[in-house]
């Protein structure tokens, strides 16, 4: 079974992508609220955890950056990023790397599937960790 881990500090989206996560797409949905929350789920599911589904920004971190630390733990992981600004703000602002999975919120339940299923089907593009992305909190940068 595909194994979705969703980091978004907003309990109610977060509660949202894992009702359709799990009710429309038939997946397994790990729910995390902080950078710290997701790092126990990787360490304890590494082998099983194949998309994060990360919001832009998590406790004034960069989504990005905690996808780095993640991705560092497993390889193989495909990252969706979300987020209420537009992709080309964030990646202008570096934020998100030019070729980063994104949707925009807010979206339907058939949109997050639709983009959930593009990044596990593009098979030979794990999350790769960003020498160049901001690495500044949220409060001080566009995200």
């Amino acid at each position: 079974m595909t194994t979705i881990l969703i980091l978004e500090d907003n309990p109610v989206v977060r509660q949202m992508l894992g009702f359709v996560l799990r009710g429309k797409g038939g997946y397994r949905a790990l729910e995390a609220a902080t950078e710290e929350e997701a790092v126990a789920h990787m360490e304890r599911h590494p082998e099983e955890i194949d998309v994060l589904v990360a919001d832009v920004c998590v406790d004034d971190r960069p989504g990005r950056v905690i996808a780095d630390r993640l991705a560092r733990l497993c390889p193989r992981l495909r990252v969706l990023f979300i987020s209420g600004y537009p992709k080309e703000h964030l990646v202008e602002s570096r934020w998100l790397e030019p070729g980063d999975a994104f949707l925009a919120k807010p979206f339907a339940p058939e949109r997050l599937m639709r983009s959930v299923k593009e990044v596990l089907a593009d098979t030979c593009q794990p999350h790769v960790p960003s020498p160049t992305t901001v690495r500044a909190a949220c409060a001080g940068g566009a995200a």
